[in-house]
């Protein structure tokens, strides 16, 4: 028996380090996928696992993964042992069906296989290759589908590189004449036509198709084109032509959205953007009642969690003087964007060094494109609309990210999780000299770099716990120690006199996505010399500070 011990501990060893070596070392640190069997408890295996180890461990539940499986997410403390004997240990464990290291996935392509792609130099601008390195879009993080609004008049939704990224409502039971979802709407099986009240796509203009064609036509399938998502949903706002359907429209939005955050995902749909590629030139939001209510519905959208993206102007104005809609809106929750060519040169449209935030490519862009119901591709959609909806794409393809905690609070603070996302795209422009001094930001967009923002959000302070620097006011009577953490789970600060005694203590919060630091006030304790700490479990750092 003990030599078939040895044997299976041999052959398991072998096959470990192989399986181990043939996937690289790219796998998240201080996590394991476990399933147990079915008639396991889960918190026991935990106390099973943190006592084999003499508290060692610190052992806890990360994530359910499928609770229904019996999979779970496990995370261990900072100071734990080696991940791999954790997992070996685990595995010895007969309550443990499986055990494995979080790796990384490898990409086989990030080039689709699309045979127009070639064509798609609107793609290279914006670094959407590189970008697709990191995600293709689909999900969340956490499991939510994403999905993407887009006000048109119509739309070939039919076409074979956008049927299979439609938005379809699967709460509701098309064509019975009743409201299942209870969402207000009667058959919104498709998506919602304000004009007609229906879930029809509208007129099938080729403008509306080469618009979602941007935003997620559907990626290395083999056809056609790529859109920024290859995989997406996106939700039919059809019949759009006075602001009375934008508004209704609108509307239908806010609501899908409303509705999946307080059902927690049952009802409803996780809109993460709109795409409105038309507007009103040299028009304020003053100039009637229509325009104020369309610009408050912005505010209202970003409430729930959806942010909006405008398309300025085709004529060569400053909207900052001469107004534009819906651009000079003003909305937190509003992206407003110019025109660029495949290029990165600007072409002349709407600009505003406070009104429009950036440029995208929409001269020369190729994308899906119809005649009645005839599928086909083109570059004829271009100027601001072709531009707008690269945008919009990019919200959509962020909220896809495996970054931890960046879209993990999507549902609960749903406006503050919109404004990062904006914050990833407008903080991490493409420098364009025809820009400057004509955008926000003055520059274009690029996603490789929003997707690298993203990244140094949730990376940037994260790492072994450490102290990462001191800094005292003029009187040398306020320290600030400014630190970095491997998890975002309550920490210990503690000040020490040289006698080993307590002053002081106080529970640190690390926060995810900004540097994290801790201030202490000595004025009133005498000249020493202090040890300050930053502790969790078996986790410790420390550093001396003297009062003179």
């Amino acid at each position: 028996m003990k030599n078939y011990l040895l044997l299976f501990c041999l052959l398991f060893g072998f096959y470990h380090s192989s399986f181990s070596q043939s996937l690289g070392s790219i796998y998240k640190p201080g996590e394991l996928i476990v399933r147990l069997t079915d008639e396991a408890d889960l918190n026991s295996y935990l106390l099973e696992l943190n006592r084999f180890t003499g508290g060692g461990a610190g052992a806890y539940l990360k994530r359910n993964i499928v609770p229904k499986w019996h999979i779970y997410l496990i995370g261990f403390e900072e100071g734990a042992a080696n991940i791999q004997q954790l997992q070996e240990i685990s595995q010895s464990m007969p309550e443990v069906m499986f055990c494995d290291l979080n790796y990384k996935l490898q990409e086989r392509s990030v080039t689709p296989n699309d045979p127009d792609y070639f064509q798609q130099a609107d793609m290279s601008l914006i670094n959407a290759p590189d970008a697709w390195d990191t995600s293709t879009g689909g999900l969340t993080l956490q499991g939510d589908t994403i999905v993407v609004a887009v006000l048109e008049r119509g739309a070939l939704l039919t076409h074979p590189d956008l049927a299979g990224n439609r938005w379809w409502n699967w709460q509701e039971v098309p064509n019975d004449g009743i409201d299942n979802d209870g969402n207000g709407f009667v058959d919104d099986f498709g998506g919602w036509n304000p004009a007609t009240e229906m879930d029809d796509t509208g007129n099938n203009g080729w403008h509306g198709t080469g618009v979602y064609g941007v935003i997620g036509a559907v990626g290395n399938n083999g056809i056609g084109v790529a859109g920024i998502n290859w995989n997406i949903k996106m939700m039919n706002i059809s019949g759009i032509e006075y602001p009375s359907e934008i508004i209704a429209g609108y509307y239908y939005v806010f609501n899908m959205r409303r509705m999946y955050n307080q059902t927690n995902g049952a009802k409803g749909a996780f809109v993460v953007a709109t795409n409105a590629s038309f507007g009103y030139d040299n028009q304020f939001p003053t100039a009637n009642a229509e325009f104020k209510t369309w610009c408050s519905l912005y505010d209202s959208l970003g409430s729930v969690g959806v942010l909006n993206v405008g398309a300025t102007t085709n004529g060569n104005t400053d909207v900052d003087i001469y107004g534009d809609m819906p651009t000079s809106c003003g909305s937190d929750y509003l992206i407003t964007v110019t025109n660029v060519n495949v290029l990165g040169s600007r072409i002349p449209s709407g600009y505003g060094k406070t009104t429009i935030d950036l440029g995208a490519p929409g001269e020369g862009t190729y994308t899906t494109y119809n005649i009645g119901d005839v599928p086909s591709y083109s570059n004829q959609l271009g100027g601001t609309s072709g531009a707008t909806p690269h945008v919009t794409g990019t919200i959509g393809l962020l909220y896809s990210l495996g970054c931890e905690g960046f879209t993990i609070d999507a549902l609960t603070d749903p406006d503050a999780c919109a404004i990062r996302v904006k914050e990833a795209i407008l903080n991490n422009t493409e420098p364009n000299a025809g820009l400057e001094g004509k955008t926000v930001t003055g520059g274009h967009l690029n996603i490789k770099k929003a997707i690298d923002g993203v990244t140094a959000l949730c990376q940037g302070a994260v790492g072994p716990l450490d102290i990462l620097g001191v800094k005292t006011s003029r009187s040398d009577n306020e320290v600030t120690l400014n630190y970095q953490t491997p998890i975002f789970f309550p920490y210990q600060f503690r000040v020490f006199n040289m006698l080993g005694q307590l002053i002081h203590q106080e529970e640190l919060n690390p926060n995810q996505f900004y540097a994290n630091s801790v201030k202490f006030d000595f004025s009133d304790l005498p000249r020493g010399v202090y040890v300050l700490s930053i502790s969790r479990g078996n986790a410790i750092v420390s550093v001396k500070f003297p009062k003179i």
